[in-house]
């Protein structure tokens, strides 16, 4: 299983790759006189980051939606070498296979969100047995049999990693999950309750998107190893309730590459000095 060599540019993906990026400015909310508006906007200008969500859909059918994801652009090799110059190079498996771009930075120049292939190399044993490799990490204990790679979204954008990892320290984790897991206890609890639903429903997108991904040998293989529930019936980043928020990040490259992820839209918001809901 798993042709094709990981980290590397892909020239086919099973489909075509098209450039869709439009630029989307988000604007101050409120009115609240001169001073609050240029406090707004300066807190909007700290915030905001230089990446381009692809613009909605407009419609809440979910195959619509779904074309979405497969929207990209190709990931080629001065990608490659713009990532293994940065510090996202240490954060990254090196053995996974690098499918497109879902996303690039507001100039096209770099990628801010890369699609990963769902299955890669569990380890390189002839490589981390050489000096200045690790014999460890991301080594599972299979050898170089492929195990699951679940987060199909994966940011790389350090200005946006920064920057998502502030909400997170504002204990925003916790508060959009309690908002998706006790919504009678919002300000608006059908809205919440709604919220919680839409969620789950990408929850699902994300699912059927990355099964897709895989070949029919792979589909095969993660069948016979146990790795379908994970892969197919597990959700973003491979979730298991679908009302649990993970990580920020995770979310937010989510967002950027498909437009279909609630959480991370949220924090776009808040980066871009509105409030989340």
């Amino acid at each position: 299983p798993m042709g094709g060599t990981a980290s590397t540019p892909e020239s086919s993906t099973g489909g075509s790759l098209v450039v869709n990026h439009t630029s989307q400015e988000a604007s101050p909310s409120g009115s609240g006189g001169e001073g609050s508006h240029e406090n707004e906007e300066r807190k909007e200008r700290e915030n905001a980051v230089s990446v381009c969500a692809k613009p909605d859909t407009d419609t809440d059918d979910g195959e619509s939606r779904l074309q979405a994801y497969h929207t990209q652009t190709p990931y080629t090799a001065a990608d490659r070498d713009w990532l293994k110059s940065g510090p996202q190079s240490k954060a990254l498996d090196p053995l996974l296979r690098i499918l497109g771009v879902g996303c690039r930075t507001a100039g096209g120049e770099h990628p801010a969100v890369l699609v990963c292939y769902p299955l890669r190399v569990a380890q390189d044993l002839d490589r981390s047995s050489k000096k200045g490799f690790s014999t460890n990490k991301w080594n599972p204990k299979v050898g170089k049999a492929p195990v699951p790679w679940p987060n199909t979204f994966w940011l790389c954008d350090s200005d946006a990693i920064k920057k998502i990892g502030n909400l997170e320290h504002q204990g925003l984790i916790k508060k959009f999950n309690n908002r998706f897991l006790f919504p009678e206890l919002e300000k608006d609890p059908a809205q919440a309750t709604l919220d919680a639903e839409k969620f789950a429903a990408q929850h699902a997108r994300y699912a059927k998107f990355r099964w897709s991904l895989l070949s029919d040998d792979d589909r095969a293989y993660a069948k016979t190893h146990g790795y379908e529930d994970v892969l197919l019936h597990c959700g973003i980043g491979s979730l298991r309730i679908v009302t649990q928020v993970k990580c920020l990040h995770l979310h937010y490259g989510h967002f950027l590459a498909t437009n279909d992820n609630l959480v991370g839209e949220w924090c776009q918001r808040l980066l871009g000095g509105k409030k989340a809901y």
